[in-house]
């Protein structure tokens, strides 16, 4: 369940070119300028947000991002001028809009400023978020081929591969001396993950097969001139990229004098401090570790209560722990009511089912919201070539209208059938999809906020949405209502194996034997998905209380005048914001 919108984006590399206004002048300049300029030099998301030359946003289709160690120096002197800028506004002066987009913006750039002395902390060795993973949506999804520049431009990014992945062994050189490494087991699973996409003959590589497919229903190539362009995509992952992933495997396989078996990052460099500094950006709170890992416990405690007592009127009584009645209780879950058969029939009916309970869950938005997306939402598969790499997860549609919004499934494990609603509750509606559109849609949305990303609402609103739709009858039986309620148990969980980890030193047996205690199972792919990716595990659960918390204010407030369609527009109609700007919004609205 991991969205995965624009995550690096936190981290705009660039150098300036583009004149700021001065702050007599309209504010919204300065946050069209910024995207500009950032559009400008980081051609990699303009692809993901698939601008296009229509809506004015210039940027050099044939390139990849610049990554280098001086790109990022760079962009945190951008960033600080922006935000010396936006400090000479007078907020009095602005609009009730213009100054919350201007605290959002702030509240951006101080997330990157603070994290500059962190720059080299978080892991580019990432089996998650690696570079394999922005290059293959790039070069499958993200580059739409409409004609002849498109597909020479295809073929001049697959020849900047080297540079790239360069660019990234050169920072990691710089890691060596302080061993700002992960794990073996993952670095294991980055190797594992390299040596796999080049294993392939060319003809049979997904970004070869991706190539052929557009150019394949392009009119305006000849058949002679196609088979040219073939040629040079094939030279060129040749050549080029398949060197490049074989340089980096080479250099994964000669670092094992810098790796430790420790887990947690407070192993790093002022390792506790950098901690801190990921819990307060995905949290947007100033909770410390000890705080986050006491909430965990709590509503660990409160969940389990509360299926225990189901669990009993199902007769699953006995257990030394409440891993071992809950393990019980879902291993009795057997047959075709539970399971899909391990088929490709099997996993086209999954499919299918997803889509029907995203139907139905649509026609009940009404009952409880008043802004409603237009933009459609589907349910996709992931490639199989993806499958060993990339989870589940929920994709905003292109701002030029090429790719719809999609929650992809990845169905190489199929899903338990109890687990679906809540799953599609989160990814689609009323989760991500209608908090994201809607923000989308908005006729005075500003397109900088394609670059923000505040983790403790977005995470916490589809929480919240999965919460809403248990509070309101919307699963099916009790075993989808247990389903939620393991989701929920979850995401409290991570609250006190992520601090575990990386505030307590646990190893990563002991955050496996606590998920396995008490949520019924464990997983080294979770606890190796928190070690590499610190405190965003804890933005669910700390989002969700909020919005919760700010949700029982307003009632005790409005009493009988309160109305829930109301309050969702308030929490929604602004966007992604810090929880704590949120809550100024909310406590000033029902004042």
């Amino acid at each position: 369940m991991k969205f995965k919108m624009l995550f690096f984006l936190l981290f705009p590399l660039l150098c300036s070119c583009i004149e700021i206004e001065t702050p007599s002048e309209n504010i919204d300049n300065l946050f069209n300028n910024y995207f500009r300029e950032i559009i400008s030099r980081n051609p990699e998301t303009a692809s993901q947000l698939g601008l296009i030359p229509q809506m004015g946003y210039e940027y050099d289709k044939s390139k990849l991002t610049d990554n280098s160690f001086k790109a990022i120096e760079e962009e945190f002197e951008i960033v600080k001028k922006y935000r010396e800028k936006l400090s000479k506004y007078d907020f009095t002066k602005l609009s009730s809009s213009q100054k919350i987009i201007s605290e959002i913006f702030k509240a951006y750039l101080d997330n990157i400023i603070d994290s500059e002395k962190f720059r080299f902390h978080a892991y580019e060795i990432n089996h998650i978020f690696g570079i394999h993973y922005s290059l293959s949506n790039l070069m499958t999804k993200y580059h739409t081929i409409q004609n002849k520049k498109d597909v020479e431009d295809f073929i001049s990014r697959l020849n900047q591969f080297p540079q790239r992945f360069n660019d990234s062994i050169e920072i990691l050189k710089k890691k060596e001396k302080d061993r700002m490494f992960p794990p073996q087991q993952i670095i294991k699973k980055y190797k594992d993950i390299l040596e796999d996409f080049v294993s392939s003959d060319v003809i049979d590589n997904p970004f070869y097969k991706y190539f052929s497919e557009q150019i394949y229903h392009l009119p305006e190539l000849n058949k002679k001139e196609k088979e040219k362009f073939l040629t040079e995509a094939e030279k060129a992952i040749t050549e080029k990229v398949y060197p490049s992933y074989n340089d980096f495997i080479d250099y994964l396989e000669n670092i094992s004098e810098f790796v430790n078996e420790d887990t947690g990052v407070w192993k790093l460099p002022d390792g506790d401090e950098y901690y801190k500094h990921c819990l307060r950006k995905h949290t947007t709170t100033d909770l410390t570790p000890q705080e986050i890992h006491r909430l965990g416990l709590k509503e660990v405690k409160r969940i389990q209560a509360e299926m225990l007592v189901i669990f009993d009127s199902l007769g699953f009584k006995d257990g030394k722990t409440f891993g071992e009645i809950e393990g019980k209780y879902w291993n009795s879950l057997e047959g075709d009511f539970f399971h899909y058969s391990r088929t490709e029939e099997g996993k086209e009916q999954a499919l299918q089912d997803y889509l029907k309970i995203l139907g139905e869950t649509e026609k009940k938005l009404p009952e409880l919201f008043s802004l409603i997306p237009k933009t459609p939402v589907t349910v996709e598969r992931i490639p199989e070539s993806e499958e060993s790499y990339k989870g589940q997860y929920y994709e905003m549609a292109s701002m030029d209208g090429s790719r719809p919004a999609a929650f992809y499934t990845n169905l190489s494990w199929l899903p338990f059938k109890p687990g679906m609603q809540t799953l599609l509750f989160h990814e689609t509606v009323p989760g991500h999809h209608l908090q994201i559109a809607i923000a989308q849609e908005k006729e005075d949305n500003y397109i900088f906020k394609n670059l923000t990303f505040f983790t403790g609402y977005i995470e916490g609103w589809a929480l919240y949405a999965e919460k809403l739709a248990y509070e309101n009858g919307w699963f099916e039986d009790v075993y989808s209502r247990l389903g939620y309620l393991n989701s929920e148990l979850f995401r409290a969980a991570r609250l006190v194996v992520d601090t575990g980890i990386h505030h307590k030193k646990w190893s990563r047996g002991k955050a496996f034997n606590y998920m396995k205690d008490n949520i019924g199972w464990g997983s080294y792919g979770e606890i190796d998905r928190y070690t590499v990716w610190p405190g965003q595990a804890c933005a669910y659960k700390t989002g969700e209380l909020k919005i919760l918390e700010l949700r029982e204010k307003a009632k005790k407030e409005q009493g009988n005048d309160f109305d829930i369609k109301e309050f969702h527009k308030i929490i929604l109609e602004n966007g992604a914001v810090p929880l704590e700007l949120l809550e100024e919004i909310v406590d000033d609205y029902f004042d």
